[in-house]
């Protein structure tokens, strides 16, 4: 299991970009994720640094942002609550974070995912899919930024090979997919090729299913 806290106390975070990615930055700017309605919600899991989590509230949304590293609650925390947002120390694929400060299933209408797909072990990413179908409400949108496209399974990681079509699976027929693109901006120095793929949640009931 990785240590996520250690890779941040050894200044070793390879995945931290200092930024929100670029395309998210580029759809933010074209104006492709604006918020449905004032307060409406973004949950940003594994947010590390909170980059995007910065962005996406600079933007409108009323961000929640989870990553299980504690030394991550001071900083990501205030500026986050500067932007109206709330950081909160969990693992986002437990049960144990819902009801914070009145979080309830199905209360966001947007799911961002950078960074943590990827870094889940395959044993854990059907819990993925559990967690977005807990997560949004009916209409919501999941966008992810789908990497590293065509690594081999073989080279382990974090990150792990992760594709548009298994990221489907793993939502399951809850979800439909909307876009499935080339990112036209990606992310400094990565090798592997970064996609951008957005799902609807169509159904009208919230998934039951636990995330352990």
């Amino acid at each position: 299991m990785t240590d996520w806290q250690q890779h941040y106390r050894d200044r070793h975070t390879p995945w931290d970009l200092g930024r929100a990615h670029p395309e998210l930055e580029r759809r933010l700017a074209a104006g492709e994720l604006e918020p449905p309605r004032p307060g409406a919600r973004a949950l940003v899991p594994g947010c590390g640094r909170g980059w995007d989590a910065f962005a996406l509230a600079d933007a409108g949304w009323s961000v929640v942002a989870v990553d299980l590293v504690p030394d991550l609650a001071g900083a990501v925390g205030e500026r986050l609550a500067e932007r109206g947002g709330r950081f909160l120390v969990a693992d986002a694929l437990s049960l144990d974070w819902w009801g914070a400060d009145g979080l309830q299933p199905a209360s966001f209408q947007l799911f961002f995912d950078h960074t943590f797909y990827c870094a889940l072990p395959l044993e854990r990413r059907p819990d993925f899919g559990g967690l977005a179908g807990r997560a949004l409400a009916p209409g919501g949108r999941l966008c992810s930024l789908v990497f590293p496209v065509g690594r081999p399974l073989e080279q382990g990681g974090p990150p792990f090979a992760m594709s548009p079509a298994e990221l489907e699976r793993s939502l399951g027929p809850d979800f439909q997919l909307r876009s499935n693109e080339v990112a036209a901006r990606r992310a400094g120095s990565r090798a592997w090729e970064e996609r951008w793929c957005s799902f609807e949640r169509v159904s009208t009931g919230v998934s039951p299913g636990s995330h352990q």
